[in-house]
C-alpha cells in the first residue's frame, strides 16, 4: 500500500479543511504533535514522524507525566507531516468530524542504537518527547493480545526527572500554538498566540529586565564517567567560553570574567539574525574546527587576544560558535528554569545555521558518550542534571570528564635560558590550596621563539624580588619570581605522588582566566565512585538526586548547626523524612545588615514554631526575591510541576484562567524551608483555610504610612 493511501480514502478534502498530502517525504526534524480531538468520543491523537510520516495513535484519556498511569493508544492510520499544524472544526458529515487543537507540540529524541522505524516495526518505541506539556521519557509498547478490533499499544511514561505522580491532564487544557480551547475552536473565537512564536515562558521563569553581567555556571572535574537517567551528557569543545548578549539587532560576546571580545570574532555578528527573540543571553563556546570536526585548542590559539583580525587570519582559522544554554529571553529570566527547559527553548529559537550549531545531547548515556568521544579524538564530554537551575558558580550539577588532560595553573616565575634560549628556560606554575600557592612543575616545552618572546616581555612587567609560592622551588638554572597575575595551560602525562605534573606542555596563556580561580581541588578530579548509587536513589529535594559528594544532614542539631555557624554553598537536609536542597547559602539577602541567605532560613529555622499555626491550611502566594531585599521581587501563584512528591498544594478554580489553579500549602519545617530557600522572604497567606473555602477567618489591615508622616 502507498503511503497515507488510507489517509487518503477517508477524507473528502473539498469537504474538510485538513491538509491534503502532497507525498510522503523524508525529515530530519524528529517532530511530535499532540492534538485533542472532540469527536464521537473526546481523545488524544498522538503522533511522531517517523520515515516521512506522521505515525499515529489515538489515546482515549490523554497521556500522562505520572508513571503509574498506563494509557491505551490504538494505532490508526499514518497522517502527513503537513497534519501537525491543523487545527480547526473538521465539518459534521466528514470523517472524524469536530473541533481540533494543538494540544502539544515539540520534537523528540530516539533512545537507544535502534532507528524509530525499526522500534516500531518490533513494538516497542521508546523516546524522549521535548514538548511545551510533555516532557522526558516514554515508550510506547504494542500489546499482541485481543482486545476487539484495531491495533492497541500502550503509552507508559518513564520514571525520570520530568515525571510527576500528581499529574493531572485536566490542568493543561489549551492549545499551545493560539491558546484557545475545544470549545472556543468551535465557536470560532480568535488566536490569542501566533503560531511559529516560541512557547510562553515556563512558569518558573522570571520577568525582569535583562541582566547586564553574568558568571557562567562552572564544571566540576570528576574522576569517572557514569550513566544516569536524571543526567544529559554533551561533548566537551576545547575552545572559548563565551556569553552572547543580544539587544536592538546587536552583538555583545564576553569571556568567562566578563571581557567584551566582540570584537575578536566578527564572523560571527550575524547572531542576532538568527535568534528569534528580540533579547537575548545565550551561553557557549567559541572554537576552530579541524578537517574532521573536532575542536582544537591550538587552532584557536592565534585568534585569542587579537582584535579585528585580518580577513587572511579569520580564513585560516575560522570560528564556530557551539550554544548549549539559554539564560534569558524576551524579557525573562530563565535562570531559575530546569535546563532541559532551557535547551529546549535555546533549540526553538536558534537558527543552527553555520557558523552557529545547537550542542545536542545524549540522555543517560554518559559513559558510551565519552567512550565514543575518546575514539574521535576529542577532548571529553560534560555531564549535567537535568533538573539543573543555572547558578553562576561552579556547580557539582555540572560535571566533566577530561580525555585530554589539562590544567591552568598560575605562573610563579621562570628560569635562566639554557641551551640556545634566549628569553627563559622554563615558566614554574602553582595552584592554590587556601592561601597558599603550591608548586606543581616547571614546563619548559611548547614554546616557539616568537611565543617565548611574547612571555617574556609580559613577564617582565610582573618581575618581584619575592617568591610567592609556599616553599621555594628547586630549580637547576637561576629562578627569577613574578606577580602571580597570569595563567597558563599546560597539558601533562599525569600527576606524581608528590603533586607534580609529569610531562608538562605549553599550551596558552589565559586572559580570561583569574589567578586565584586556580585551585587543587578544581584542577584535580572529584571523585564519582558513589554518583550512580546517589542519582538512582532520587531522594533529594522535589525529587531530584543528590548532588555529587553531598552528604544529607538528617539530624535537627546538624542542620541547625550549618544553617547558623556553617559555610556550605548548598546542603542536602532531611526533615521527619522529607528531602530538600537548600541552595546558594551564601549569596547576601540584606546587603545593609550582611545577612545571608542561611540566615534567613536559619530564622524561619528557629521561628517555624510561632509562624506554622498560623499558615496551617492556608493557600500561599508567593513573593519571591531571588536577588534579595533590595533586587526584583515577583508574585508567584501556581505551585508548578517541579515540586517534591511531599509538598501539599491546593487546586483552587481561577476564573481569570477558568481551571484550578494549585497553590502550596506549609504545614510544617519542611515545607516552610522550601519556600524559603526558592527566596520568599516574606510568606503570604490566604485569609481561608482549605477546609473551608468560602469563609475567611482572619482579617488583615495593610498599613502603608508614607515617610514623614506622625503615624
Amino acid at each position: 500500500m502507498k503511503p497515507l493511501t488510507e489517509y487518503r480514502r477517508k477524507r473528502r478534502f473539498k469537504e474538510t479543511p485538513e491538509p491534503a498530502p502532497q507525498r510522503a517525504q523524508k525529515s530530519a526534524n524528529n517532530r511530535f504533535v499532540i492534538q485533542k480531538h472532540d469527536a464521537t468520543r473526546l481523545h488524544y491523537d498522538f503522533r511522531l514522524e517517523i520515515d516521512g510520516v506522521l505515525k499515529s495513535w489515538a489515546v482515549p484519556k490523554g497521556p500522562s507525566l505520572n508513571p503509574a498511569d498506563k494509557r491505551l493508544a490504538m494505532e490508526t492510520e499514518d497522517h502527513p507531516l503537513e497534519y501537525a499544524g491543523f487545527e480547526g472544526v473538521i465539518p459534521e458529515g466528514n470523517y472524524g468530524a469536530g473541533p481540533v487543537i494543538i494540544w502539544d507540540r515539540g520534537t523528540f529524541t530516539i533512545e537507544g542504537e535502534t532507528p524509530a522505524d525499526r522500534q516500531w516495526e518490533r513494538g516497542e518505541l521508546k523516546f524522549v518527547l521535548h514538548g511545551q506539556k510533555l516532557r522526558g521519557g516514554f515508550v510506547l509498547v504494542k500489546l499482541h493480545r485481543p482486545t476487539g478490533s484495531g491495533k492497541p499499544w500502550l503509552l507508559i511514561k518513564h520514571r525520570d526527572a520530568a515525571a510527576n505522580p500528581r499529574w493531572k491532564i485536566e490542568a493543561h487544557d489549551g492549545s499551545v500554538v493560539t491558546a484557545r480551547n475545544l470549545q472556543e475552536v468551535e465557536a470560532g473565537a480568535p488566536a490569542s498566540a501566533a503560531e511559529g512564536q516560541p512557547a510562553p515562558p515556563p512558569e518558573s521563569a522570571r520577568k525582569t529586565r535583562m541582566p547586564r553581567s553574568l558568571h557562567p555556571m562552572l564544571a566540576t572535574l570528576v574522576d569517572k564517567p557514569f550513566s544516569s537517567p536524571d543526567w544529559l551528557f554533551e561533548i566537551k569543545w576545547d575552545g572559548v567560553r563565551a556569553l552572547a548578549w543580544i539587544e536592538d539587532g546587536k552583538l555583545e560576546l564576553r569571556s568567562r570574567t566578563g571581557r567584551v571580545i566582540t570584537s575578536h570574532y566578527p564572523e560571527l555578528a550575524s547572531l542576532p539574525e538568527q535568534v528569534r527573540a528580540g533579547t537575548a543571553i545565550l551561553d557557549g563556546e567559541i572554537v576552530v574546527l579541524d578537517r574532521k570536526g573536532r575542536s582544537r585548542f591550538e587552532l584557536l590559539q592565534p585568534r585569542i587576544n587579537v582584535s579585528s583580525p585580518v580577513p587572511a587570519l579569520r580564513e585560516s582559522a575560522p570560528a564556530t560558535y557551539f550554544l548549549f544554554d539559554l539564560l534569558y529571553s524576551d524579557g525573562y529570566d530563565l535562570r531559575n528554569v530546569p535546563l532541559i527547559e532551557r535547551k529546549e527553548r535555546l533549540r526553538q529559537v536558534l537558527d543552527p545555521s553555520p557558523p552557529f550549531v545547537y550542542t545536542a545531547h545524549q540522555f543517560e548515556k554518559g559513559r558510551e558518550l565519552l567512550e565514543a568521544a575518546r575514539k574521535q579524538g576529542l577532548e571529553g564530554i560534560i555531564g549535567k542534571r537535568k533538573s539543573s537551575f543555572y547558578s553562576e558558580t561552579r556547580s557539582p550539577d555540572w560535571v566533566k570528564f577530561k580525555i585530554t588532560r589539562e590544567v591552568d595553573a598560575v605562573i610563579g616565575g621562570y628560569t635562566a635560558p639554557r641551551n640556545s634560549r634566549e628569553f627563559f628556560g622554563a615558566l614554574l606554575l602553582g595552584l592554590y590550596e587556601g592561601k597558599a600557592l603550591r608548586f606543581i612543575s616547571g614546563v619548559g616545552t611548547g614554546f616557539d621563539r616568537k611565543k617565548q618572546e611574547k612571555i617574556y616581555h609580559q613577564l617582565q612587567k610582573l618581575k618581584s624580588d619575592r617568591c610567592y609560592f609556599d616553599e621555594r622551588p628547586q630549580t637547576k638554572e637561576k629562578a627569577y619570581w613574578v606577580q602571580p597575575k597570569l595563567v597558563a595551560r599546560v597539558k601533562y602525562g599525569n600527576w606524581t605522588k608528590d603533586r607534580h605534573l609529569r610531562v608538562p606542555v605549553f599550551l596558552a596563556i589565559l586572559k580570561d582566566h583569574r589567578p586565584e580561580d586556580c585551585w587543587f581541588n578544581i584542577e584535580t578530579p572529584a571523585h564519582t565512585a558513589a554518583v550512580v548509587n546517589k542519582t538512582r536513589a532520587r531522594k533529594a529535594a522535589g525529587g531530584k538526586a543528590p548532588a555529587l559528594g553531598m552528604d544529607v544532614l538528617s539530624t535537627r542539631q546538624a542542620v541547625e548547626k550549618e544553617l547558623f555557624r556553617g559555610s556550605a554553598e548548598n546542603v542536602l537536609v532531611e526533615i521527619n523524612g522529607k528531602r530538600l536542597r537548600l541552595s546558594h547559602l551564601n549569596k547576601v539577602y540584606f546587603p545593609q545588615e550582611k545577612y545571608r541567605k542561611r540566615d534567613l532560613l536559619a530564622y524561619y529555622f528557629r521561628a517555624a514554631e510561632y509562624v506554622l499555626p498560623f499558615l496551617k491550611d492556608r493557600p500561599l502566594v508567593l513573593r519571591r526575591y531571588p536577588d534579595g531585599i533590595t533586587g526584583e521581587s515577583f508574585f508567584q501563584k501556581e505551585a508548578g510541576e517541579a515540586v517534591p512528591d511531599w509538598m501539599e498544594t491546593i487546586a483552587i478554580p481561577s476564573e481569570e484562567k477558568r481551571r484550578d489553579i494549585h497553590y502550596f500549602i506549609a504545614n510544617d519545617l519542611a515545607a516552610l524551608l522550601y519556600l524559603t530557600n526558592l527566596g520568599c522572604i516574606d510568606h503570604n497567606p490566604w485569609a481561608i483555610r482549605r477546609d473551608d473555602l468560602e469563609r475567611p477567618d482572619f482579617v488583615f489591615f495593610d498599613l502603608d504610612p508614607s515617610e514623614g508622616t506622625d503615624f
